[in-house]
């Protein structure tokens, strides 16, 4: 069987790693990610803790010499979907498709022409298409003339880890913080910093990983009735020690983000595995207890907030602090503006470019010495 982890622009080689890492064989890379097949155990324990997968399917059916969609239509009406969906079932169809299919919109309408028909030649009450909360999401995707279809082993966004957040001002997208921790080269056991940590989503992430056995899709898979199917029933390990006290922190010059990033972490079920602070990245105070551990963190930048003038000094302030304040300290951060890095005076050990809400951005690692 071939399963496909999608992913976000610039990301597919860190995809790649959590793959390899899972004792998975990679059968193919691109941008948009990764194609793959192993043990069903191994590929059950990837799906539920790779955290920058934003989606993961299988392919159903594979149709070649499609010339048009109507070739489409006549191939997918002989497939039994009424294995799959049931009468009144909602169900989403996502379409990537190109060459002999070059609207990806009517490939996804033909496509849909074909289930109701089958449906209607077998007697059966038709399911429903329903892109908002679909219980059912197939991918079509094709190339040249061949269309393959896939069954994600999710209904909603695996980066939505199967609770409901307050985003805050201009948060960073789950599958990318997960990225940017993979980037940095943080482990589960290491303290780690965000003092531009706004409404949470890097520092929950994080906490996520420690949690559950490193499960971070625990909640969203548990959910669904395929991967039920598909895997059997599953446990996470049990949950960590509180006697330590956290290991994760987080600040921001706003209360307001403070106290949205405390109600996500309460509703992810990590509340008491991070300490928020508030105060200014630049003037943490003396008694801040993190040490020897990581900074990785989401910066602002002029587009998200405010003028390019302000968030250059605001960069340049940051960088001073972290020459006198965190020596001997690895940071990491995603850079929406990559031109404001230079205010840092810093020097990169390490790149990636990555597309960030339809910005090029960066992925930045430094060394303090």
């Amino acid at each position: 069987m071939t399963f496909h982890a999608s992913c976000g622009d610039g990301l597919s080689f860190l995809l790649k790693e959590e793959v390899e890492e899972a004792g998975l064989e990679v059968l193919s890379e691109n941008r948009g990610g990764v194609f793959f097949k192993g043990p069903a155990k191994k590929v059950r324990d990837f799906c539920l803790s790779s955290g920058i997968a934003s989606g993961i399917s299988f392919e159903l059916s594979s149709w070649g010499d499609i010339q048009e969609p109507d070739d489409l239509y006549e191939v997918a009406a002989m497939y039994p979907f009424e294995k799959l969906l049931s009468p009144g079932t909602r169900f989403r169809i996502d379409a990537s498709t190109k060459d002999t299919l070059p609207d990806s919109r009517y490939a996804t309408y033909r496509l849909k022409d074909a289930i109701f028909d089958r449906f209607r030649a077998k007697g059966l009450d038709l399911p429903e298409a329903d892109r908002d909360e679909p219980e059912v999401l197939f991918y079509l995707r094709s190339r040249m003339d061949q269309a393959k279809l896939f069954l994600a082993l999710h209904a909603q966004p695996l980066q939505r880890r199967g609770h409901e957040r307050q985003g805050g001002e201009a948060p960073i997208r789950e599958t990318l913080a997960q990225a940017l921790l993979r980037f940095s080269g943080w482990k589960v056991n290491e303290p780690l910093y965000d003092p531009f940590c706004g409404s949470g989503t890097l520092l929950i992430e994080a906490a996520l990983r420690v949690r559950n056995g490193g499960w971070v899709n625990y909640r969203s898979l548990s959910r669904s009735s395929i991967f039920s199917r598909l895997f059997g029933s599953f446990k996470p390990s049990e949950q960590p020690s509180k006697e330590a006290g956290p290991i994760l922190f987080g600040s921001d010059v706003s209360e307001d983000a403070i106290e949205l990033a405390k109600e996500n972490a309460k509703e992810a079920g990590v509340s008491d595995l991070i300490r928020w602070d508030v105060f200014p990245a630049q003037t943490p105070p003396e008694d801040f207890p993190f040490k020897n551990g990581r900074i990785v963190t989401n910066p602002p930048y002029g587009v998200r907030i405010g003028d390019k003038e302000t968030v250059a000094e605001l960069y340049a302030e940051w960088g001073a602090t972290l020459k006198e304040r965190f020596k001997e300290t690895d940071v990491a951060l995603v850079a929406g503006d990559p031109s404001l890095l230079g205010n840092l005076k810093l020097k990169a050990s390490k790149e990636q470019s990555v597309t960030i809400a339809k910005l090029k951005g960066k992925l930045v690692a430094y060394r303090i010495d």
